[in-house]
């Protein structure tokens, strides 16, 4: 039983690490690529920056009310900086590639097609903590600048301060949304269920 719960947690967080260091791929190819530098010398890494994306995570899984999903939102805000690994590489690229709307885009439907089809919640979860890492980031930060719009344009968008709780909101808003969807059709499933008994 605990094996299973950890497989449930696990397999869906390696699968968003892969996910975001494979997208950051593509921050070879686009134009404006530079060589970052060594990310542990580069990027700041701190406890406070860890644990900071961790619990901007839980705050959005908190709303699930289940305890696996809460689990996995705090830890994918953390995975999602495994677009840094490139960058050990010293090759030419646009930094932090997976911190981008369309990342999040793509988390969704990577997530559901391949842990499970009806998991809506996990897909969004997958979107949700692209919005909660950026959100940490600008408020750790003071504000901070992100490819937010790779691959079509490898602009920096410079987020002010007062961003944080914006993306911080959406982020537990479409989680939300997707835990009353899921049980609206889940109600309905078993409601249909009950008709043809």
């Amino acid at each position: 039983m605990l094996k299973t719960h950890i497989y449930s947690v696990l397999k869906p967080s390696i699968l968003y690490g892969i996910l975001a260091f494979g997208f950051s791929f593509i921050g070879i190819f686009l134009p404006s690529s530079y060589v970052v530098g060594n990310p542990l010398e580069v990027s700041g890494v701190t406890p406070e920056h860890i644990l900071g994306h961790v619990l901007w995570g839980l705050a959005v899984g908190v709303i699930t009310l289940r305890y696996r999903y809460v689990i996995i939102a705090g830890l994918f805000p953390l995975i999602l900086d495994s677009d840094h690994l490139l960058q050990f590489f010293d090759l030419e690229m646009i930094p932090r590639l997976a911190h981008s709307f369309v990342f999040g885009l793509i988390s969704i439907g990577v997530l559901m097609y391949v842990i499970n089809k009806k998991d809506l919640i996990l897909g969004m979860i997958g979107f949700a903590s692209v919005l909660a890492h950026i959100s940490f980031d600008i408020f750790y930060g003071g504000g901070s600048k992100f490819p937010f719009l790779a691959p079509f344009s490898s602009e920096l968008l410079v987020f002010g301060e007062q961003y944080w709780i914006f993306f911080e909101l959406m982020a537990i808003s479409i989680v939300g949304l997707s835990v009353l969807v899921q049980r609206k059709f889940s109600k309905q499933k078993i409601g249909m269920q009950n008709n043809f008994q």
